[in-house]
């Protein structure tokens, strides 16, 4: 099964560059990252470990020595904000082995450790999976003419719509670069097209301030096209690699493979 191109544009001020104005008005556009939290698991694992230290360390005292007259003493703060601390860097660097830092999606990593479990249990449940790849035209322009500022916001947004379309149960991944990788689990067709339908016209839809963009989208189908996550993957990047050359033959100006065309078999 194939997926199309997607186009969606706006206009860019003239003159933008990434030593532009234009700088500035990027931070101004929200993106919502829903769905995606920096775990607290090591920040809270911290103080409750020294704020136990410090709690035996007072009841040591108050054998010693007798009543005490605070719970805690003001200088315990100290080791408590340390631990705090270097709970945060844990909790950050757990977060990035398993998710981009630029987007918040997961990572290639994730993917190789959680779909192919995912693939297992489908098996047994007797269900399908939908593999998309998505890839967005000309990055390489984009970034070349409007600056790396705007490149990244432009990945962010993508990542945006994409979390928003689809179901928190699904995997959703920056794959590398400015391409992107959906897993997700169905037992009905239609609501893994309904999915990435959702996603079209979520960046169809969307006020783009810059030039004419498209994305191209391969999908493949457990167990329909391939059994390992490794031939999905392959066969969904190929089938949207032939969406990306019919592309590239128009010159980047014919639509024919936009929003208007749905799930065909190939």
């Amino acid at each position: 099964m194939n997926w199309c191109e997607v186009t969606f544009q706006q206009e860019l001020p003239v003159g933008v560059g990434e030593d532009s104005e234009y700088t500035s008005i990027i931070p101004s556009v929200s993106v919502k990252k829903e769905g995606i939290h920096v775990s607290y698991k090591g920040r809270i694992t911290g103080v409750v470990f020294v704020g136990g230290i410090l709690l035996f360390i007072r009841e040591m005292v108050k054998m010693r020595f007798g009543d005490v007259v605070h719970i805690l003493p003001l200088p315990a703060l100290i080791p408590l904000g340390v631990a705090w601390f270097f709970g945060r860097r844990y909790d950050t660097h757990v977060f990035l082995s398993s998710h981009d830092a630029l987007t918040g999606l997961y990572n290639r990593r994730y993917v190789w450790e959680k779909a192919s479990k995912l693939l297992q249990n489908a098996h047994k449940d007797d269900e399908k999976c939908a593999i998309f790849v998505i890839d967005v035209n000309d990055f390489k322009e984009i970034n070349d003419s409007f600056g790396h500022n705007f490149g990244d916001f432009v990945l962010e947004q993508l990542s945006a719509i994409l979390t928003g379309s689809f179901s928190k149960k699904d995997i959703i991944a920056r794959w590398g670069g400015d391409e992107f990788l959906i897993f997700s689990t169905y037992t009905d067709e239609s609501d893994a097209e309904r999915k990435i339908t959702t996603f079209m016209k979520g960046v169809e839809s969307y006020e783009w301030h810059h030039r004419p963009v498209t994305v191209s989208i391969g999908r493949s189908t457990y167990p329909t096209d391939e059994e390992s996550l490794k031939e999905l993957i392959a066969v969904a990047d190929s089938n949207m690699y032939v969406y990306k050359e019919k592309y590239k033959q128009h010159d980047g100006k014919d639509n024919t493979y936009g929003m208007t065309n749905t799930i065909a078999d190939v």
